[in-house]
């Protein structure tokens, strides 16, 4: 369904559409999730060699701004429940109201108060539930340790609980 949003209408002829059905993870075809009221979903050939070889191994910066949208738009059409997407641990409402620095942008659904943003960084001798960092210098000295270490970003409104993951990075 994504992949018709992006590529229009040439995914949408009857040649590249054929019946939905269930699939293993590692088969060289992805049928991509399927919409209430869907007959068909697109697949799509994989081909491991179109990955260019000279491309870094390890990981690398992800964005969910895509993901974020997505899930905005079926939240609208009442495909997920606009509670579901407001289930917040209460950890993550706390630092969001009482540590966590706010962005100049408002909650995408209650449009009462501007987004936080929580960041978890995990990584060897941080325990299981990683180290929640609410400033740029704690970032930093982290990321001068030895060893690898991720951060994600959430956002999270305060009012109404929504929060997402943002993006997700090593820390060089």
């Amino acid at each position: 369904p994504w992949l018709e949003e992006c590529c229009g209408s040439y995914l949408n002829t009857e040649l590249n559409r054929v019946p939905c059905r269930k699939t293993k993870r590692g088969n060289s075809f992805w049928t991509g999730k399927q919409r209430k009221g869907d007959d068909y979903a697109v697949l799509v050939q994989f081909h491991p060699g179109l990955a260019s070889k000279d491309e870094v191994q390890g990981p690398a910066e992800i964005d969910y701004r895509l993901q974020r949208r997505r899930l905005l738009r079926d939240i609208e059409h009442g495909v997920v429940d606009r509670e579901e997407a407001c289930e917040i641990h209460p950890e993550l409402l706390r630092v969001a109201r009482n540590a966590a620095p706010s962005i100049n942008e408002l909650c995408p659904l209650c449009h009462e108060q501007e987004l936080r943003i929580v960041a978890y960084v995990f990584g060897p001798r941080l325990g299981p539930g990683g180290k929640c960092v609410i400033s740029d210098e704690e970032l930093q000295k982290i990321a001068q340790r030895k060893g690898r270490f991720t951060s994600y970003e959430v956002e999270v409104c305060s009012a109404c609980g929504w929060n997402h993951l943002r993006r997700r990075y090593p820390l060089d």
